[in-house]
């Protein structure tokens, strides 16, 4: 296990290397001027030319490629354009708020997923079968935003039961002096259970928006998994030996079913990640996704490739993590590492 662990990290090199150019090539592509965004259209051109000679913008491509790279090695991200504040600083400030909203979001579609899949595969044709059709029909349908900006406007506005915008210490724990921007995870570890509730209810409308799509594609893989297994002669013979239909779905059919499952649920933290941007700016979320939306419409380039670079790396390490859960639980695979 160890060595398949190092044998992927060290194929994730090369692969981070190609994703820096591509970030690179593909945002000092993007029209418009970060220098006239951030000086204002009225600008002279000897401020317009300063401003890009201290940007580093009138370089060629190799020269400008080289210095980000030569600042990305030492853990320099540049500075925000718009700002003036350190890249680094500004995502370390706003990623503990993305990854819990992901991982709040990524938790409640593999359960609710997991769990329809499994009693629609066990009842074909049933109500709970139904509701995996309109569960998985739905979710990659209806758009993340529209979900999030009529969830607002019932839930939010019409009933006043759930906050739908704000995720700060001063909202979740007044008086609490948080350590990290983990809210959620500090005040659970803290024992505030009042903190606690006041994030589950900040969390619940843009995570159950943000789950919509992961939980159709969970359903559906859950569902034809679960089939599979269940039409194999390894459950007819226990059936015939008399194991209780319990037993045989707990020891066997889930364990097997759930390896698709766990691989393409590690594959909709991508889905995630993505749709957090839209997400987060209908519910004014400030994570990553409102610093990106709003570093593209500031042309600041350095804040864009931070941002995408970091969801690559979350995406490769987490896509790592997947292999090795996949090794641990199917048997087979062990000996191939």
């Amino acid at each position: 296990m160890l060595i398949f662990a190092l044998r992927r990290l060290l194929l994730a090199v090369p692969l981070l290397l190609f994703a820096s150019f591509l970030v690179f090539a593909i945002v000092t592509a993007f029209p418009g001027d970060p220098c006239r965004e951030k000086l204002g259209p009225r600008s002279n051109p000897e401020a317009l030319q300063t401003c890009r000679t201290n940007l580093n913008l009138d370089g060629s491509f190799p020269e400008r490629y080289g210095n980000f790279m030569g600042g990305l090695v030492q853990g320099d991200l540049g500075e925000d354009i718009h700002t003036g504040e350190p890249v680094g600083r500004e995502i370390w400030l706003r990623f503990p708020a993305t990854v819990e909203l992901a991982l709040f979001a990524l938790l409640l579609a593999f359960i609710l997923g997991s769990w329809i899949g499994t009693k629609s595969a066990l009842r074909p044709g049933s109500w709970i079968d139904a509701l995996g059709q309109l569960v998985s029909l739905g979710g990659v349908s209806i758009p993340v935003f529209w979900l999030g900006m009529l969830m607002i406007a019932l839930f939010g506005v019409k009933l006043g039961w759930l906050p739908f915008s704000g995720w700060s210490g001063d909202e979740i724990g007044p008086g609490i002096d948080y350590a990290t921007g983990f809210y959620f995870t500090e005040s659970l570890v803290r024992l505030e259970f009042g903190a606690v509730w006041n994030a589950l209810r900040h969390l619940l409308l843009p995570a159950v928006a943000l789950a919509t799509i992961p939980l159709a594609t969970i359903t559906r893989m859950t569902r034809s998994a679960v089939l599979e297994e269940v039409s194999k002669d390894y459950v007819t013979t226990a059936h015939a030996k008399g194991v209780p239909q319990r037993q045989v779905m707990r020891k066997h059919v889930r364990r097997n079913a759930l390896i698709p499952v766990i691989t393409i649920t590690g594959l909709q933290l991508g889905t995630l990640l993505s749709g957090a941007v839209l997400t987060e700016t209908v519910f004014s979320w400030q994570g990553m996704g409102t610093y990106m939306m709003a570093s593209v419409k500031a042309r600041s380039y350095p804040a864009i490739m931070g941002c995408m670079l970091l969801f690559v790396l979350i995406f490769v390490l987490v896509n790592l993590l997947v292999d090795l859960l996949y090794h641990w639980i199917d048997p087979r695979m062990r000996g191939t590492s």
